[in-house]
């Protein structure tokens, strides 16, 4: 070939190279406007929407929380009057109810009744009538021993029962039961702490006993408006989760001298005891029911903002996207949420922070 006929054929190579080059720049140029508009779709298309929560209307209901203690409910103190020497006791853990041998004195055993009453004097044909043997009979009818209707008469069936009961328990039949050989108490219970030792003198504590039941007491400040009997509280138990329950008792003020402060110790009771598992001594939380508002509309605490000039504002989502700060007036904390009043309605979407 030729120098002239390469030269020509370079040149046209060349040129198909600028036009090839120029075809694709107008490709990816496209026609006046596509990259700004291509920008935009790209932009909206990688735009975040805030997280938002809904404007709710209904019941808020405030608590106060306060430290408390999970225990057993005190049992009833067993002591000892009849005169001799303690010969037996139970162990610490024994379970106890109506019908068990409490303790033995000089080897005769001291025996649990059923009954509110105390034994205050011996039973024996001739006795004044009274309440506390219609209580005696009672167990004995129970027991399978006494015939009839119990009544405040203590007569030849009432010694009869007895001397049979005495038979069964390997006691001497005399009929009557001297002051001493029983204890009335309610219900079961656990031995808790022993207070006397075998070979002890019988008189006086001998030992302290816990029941099954499970109660939270508190210490709230004197005139707190939660130490109200039946007032609802929930109870944060470890291991166990939330647990419904009430105020059984308030107690008396009690003053602390070395604290400088005065306390009334209110007792808690569950709703359900089994919810506290095998739970006897923890320390929980018990959140009081202190107020309850009806039909308000609520967002969660989150969603407030401090507004410019004082108070709070809500970030309220727009049909649009945008968001608008609305000024409000925060009422009632309950848990993570809180009562507002405001240009706000029911159902609306709030910023929270994600």
């Amino acid at each position: 070939m030729s120098p002239s006929r390469r030269a020509v054929a370079w040149s046209s190579v060349a040129g198909m190279a600028v036009v090839g080059a120029a075809v694709t720049a107008v490709f990816m140029v496209g026609p006046p406007g596509a990259s700004r508009a291509a920008d935009a779709e790209v932009a909206a298309d990688t735009t975040t929407r805030p997280t938002t929560a809904v404007v709710e209307q209904g019941t808020l209901t405030g608590t106060t929380t306060r430290a408390g203690r999970l225990s057993r409910l005190d049992g009833p103190t067993i002591a000892g009057s009849a005169p001799g020497t303690i010969t037996s006791l139970p162990k610490v853990g024994d379970a106890l109810s109506a019908r068990s041998e409490l303790f033995r004195v000089d080897d005769e055993p001291v025996t649990a009744f059923e009954g509110a009453l105390p034994q205050w004097r011996a039973f024996e044909q001739g006795m004044a009538k009274g309440p506390d043997v219609r209580q005696l009979e009672d167990n004995l009818k129970t027991w399978g021993y006494f015939p009839g209707t119990p009544d405040d008469t203590f007569d030849r069936r009432t010694a009869n029962a007895v001397s049979a009961w005495q038979k069964d328990t390997g006691q001497e039949r005399t009929g009557s039961i001297a002051r001493g050989a029983l204890q009335f108490v309610t219900g079961s219970f656990t031995v808790s702490t022993l207070t006397a030792a075998v070979g002890d003198a019988s008189g006086g504590d001998l030992y302290d006993t816990a029941r099954d039941d499970k109660v939270v007491s508190v210490d709230l400040p004197v005139g707190s408006p939660l130490a109200a009997v039946d007032g609802v509280v929930s109870v944060a138990l470890p291991g166990h989760g939330t647990v419904p329950g009430r105020v059984s008792d308030v107690g008396a003020a009690v003053a602390d001298e070395t604290a400088g402060k005065t306390t009334v110790p209110v007792t808690v009771s569950l709703d359900d005891p089994a919810t506290a598992g095998d739970l006897t001594d923890a320390s929980v939380q018990v959140d009081f029911v202190s107020e309850v508002k009806e039909d308000v509309l609520h967002v969660p605490v989150l969603a407030l903002g401090a507004a410019v000039d004082d108070g709070f504002v809500v970030e309220v989502l727009q049909p649009d996207g945008t968001t608008t700060a609305v000024p409000v007036e925060a009422g009632l904390f309950a848990g993570d949420r809180v009562e507002v009043t405001g240009d706000v309605r029911a159902g609306a979407e709030v910023v929270v922070p994600a």
